[in-house]
């Protein structure tokens, strides 16, 4: 809806006064008063000549009864502006003929008071609060008996807004003051302090005005902040601003309350002259704290490091030693085991030589010695190999030669080499025949080294009349084959399971175990060397029922792959 002009909208209020709502709004409803006598009116009227009254506001003169007897000008252009709606003497039309309803209560406090009584107004003209302040005062006879009551309207909106805008700001500031960790200082020319906000009481827990008439040194030092400054002294001596000075108060029990101070230079603006110091102090002890512990931190975990990079220097020096000592033992153990293994060869060689009698008949009990002889040496010359390669997998030697190998041809070296061993125990090997045309990347003497192993294994730890052999199973994806070698012997107990691939290690717990023979390595070279050619080796088994061991390797790609060294 579109704004009515200002002569067509109007809403008045008095403040401090009531309207029975049957007088409808107030000034727009009046009662027919009695008539007054034109002796009445002329003795009123005849005192106001002699009443000084300034012309320039609204003015009215209304009788006892509340009946209007007269209105200036500007009262009866502010009458025009409001229309129907008016303020307390009632509209102008009005004047001399009715009573005004709502002038009663103003007359009555005139009279209790016997002096001038103030009162505001509100108007709403075209959507706008207007204020007016009136003024009621007593017109006295001869006699000094108050017969009339006479009144002014001054339009105060913009002075009644000013006081509610600094109320309102001034609430504000409070209410800051109130939120804020801050506290409000003011100091004279020689530094004294002036006055002191609440909030300094609510955190030292002292009256703020013991310290007032006070300097801050006197309760209190300065001292360096966190960044090492003192500024405050200095700048108050050149009358300049500072901020951040750091104010320490010892408290009774021994603690410290820490603030920073920040506060402006204040001059008069008339003569220029000093005339103190504005400015707030921020409560920063817990800050210090947190500095105070986080430094205590820091210098622990210096210390921590320095300790740290000194063990670690020593644990250099031990790894440094120790890969000293393993690389003495290595080569010590390569060295001695091609020592040992050239006389051991050639023990061998003659125990085979007088077993089969190369050199002339001799009587069974030697044969039998020549035997025991030879059997002894392979074995000792089988633990001087395992310890040799044991020695150059951990020193870093090994050296393989890959090449595309036929896994068909490879699997039937290995259990050509197994299979009177086999034989001899009465094993059943029909599933060591299998058929593959799988080429597999691989170095041939150490893949025929695992699998001979394997099978080794398998046939020593299956009982007469058990099975041992081979299945495949090709992983194009992941382009790999996994060569199974499988028994129904003994097979090995979950608390030795997780160390079968560790050096050393044997089956001690089963009865069957104790005749068999070995350094317990080869598991862990046969592991060993399939992880360096690129695959694994890995292990089910269920005790009593057999085992599974599972070498994984790479299947060719028709890439060719020069010697490769791991190192």
């Amino acid at each position: 809806m579109a704004e009515k002009p200002f002569h067509d909208q109007k809403i008045v209020d008095l403040a401090n006064h009531r309207v029975d709502a049957a007088d409808g709004a107030f000034g727009a409803s009046i009662k027919r008063g009695q008539e007054h006598t034109l002796a009445a009116n002329e003795q009123v009227m005849d005192l106001l000549s002699h009443i000084l009254v300034d012309e320039s506001l609204p003015f009215y003169v209304t009788a006892l009864d509340g009946t209007v007897l007269q209105v200036n000008d500007f009262y009866k252009k502010l009458d025009e502006a409001l229309r129907d709606v008016s303020l307390a003497p009632g509209q102008v039309e009005h004047v001399g003929k009715y009573a005004v309803p709502s002038l009663k209560p103003v007359i009555e406090d005139v009279l209790a008071s016997d002096t001038t009584v103030r009162s505001e107004e509100v108007v709403h003209i075209n959507g706008r609060e207007r204020v007016f302040l009136g003024r009621h005062s007593p017109i006295r006879n001869e006699r000094k008996e108050i017969i009339a009551v006479a009144g002014t309207y001054e339009d105060v909106t913009v002075q009644v807004r000013g006081i509610e805008e600094a109320n309102k700001t001034q609430a504000r500031f409070q209410d800051f003051a109130r939120a804020s960790s801050d506290w409000f200082f003011e100091c004279d020319d020689n530094m004294r302090i002036r006055s002191l906000s609440d909030r300094f009481t609510a955190i030292v827990g002292q009256p703020a005005s013991l310290f007032v008439g006070s300097k801050f040194e006197q309760f209190g030092r300065l001292g360096e902040n966190l960044d090492g400054r003192i500024d405050g002294p200095k700048a108050i001596q050149s009358r300049k601003p500072f901020r951040e000075q750091l104010f320490i108060i010892n408290e009774p029990n021994g603690s410290e309350l820490k603030f920073h101070l920040s506060a402006v230079p204040v001059f008069d603006r008339t003569t220029g002259d000093f005339s103190g110091y504005r400015g707030v102090g921020m409560d920063v002890t817990s800050r210090y704290e947190q500095v105070e512990e986080a430094r205590g931190i820091r210098e622990n975990l210096e210390s921590l490091l320095a300790e740290l990079t000194r063990k670690n220097m020593a644990l250099d020096i031990a790894s440094e030693q120790a890969t000293s000592a393993l690389r003495a033992k290595n080569e010590f153990l390569a060295a001695m085991s091609h020592e040992l293994r050239t006389p051991l060869n050639a023990i061998i060689g003659f125990a085979e030589a007088f077993e089969q009698q190369t050199f002339g008949k001799l009587d069974e009990a030697y044969i039998g010695y020549a035997k025991d002889i030879r059997k002894s040496g392979q074995h000792l010359l089988g633990l001087i190999n395992d310890i040799l390669d044991v020695a150059v997998i951990e020193s870093g030697g090994l050296s393989l030669k890959i090449d595309d190998l036929s896994l068909d041809v490879l699997i039937e070296k290995a259990v050509h080499m197994n299979m009177e061993a086999a034989r001899q125990k009465g094993l059943n090997i029909d599933a060591l025949e299998v058929v593959t045309e799988a080429v597999v990347r691989a170095d041939d003497r150490r893949l025929t080294q695992i699998m001979v192993n394997l099978l080794s294994n398998a046939v020593k730890f299956t009982k007469e009349g058990g099975s041992i052999g081979i299945s495949l199973s090709e992983d194009s994806i992941k382009k790999q084959v996994d060569i199974t070698v499988w028994d129904t012997g003994i097979g090995i107990s979950a608390s030795n399971l997780a160390h079968v691939f560790e050096k050393f290690h044997q089956v001690k717990d089963h009865i069957y175990s104790r005749s068999q023979e070995g350094t317990g390595l080869g598991l862990h070279i046969s592991r060993e060397l399939a992880r360096k050619m690129g695959g694994d080796l890995t292990v089910v088994s269920v005790e009593g029922e057999g085992s599974r061991f599972t070498v994984t390797v790479p299947l060719a790609d028709g890439v060719s792959v020069d010697d490769l060294d791991f190192i």
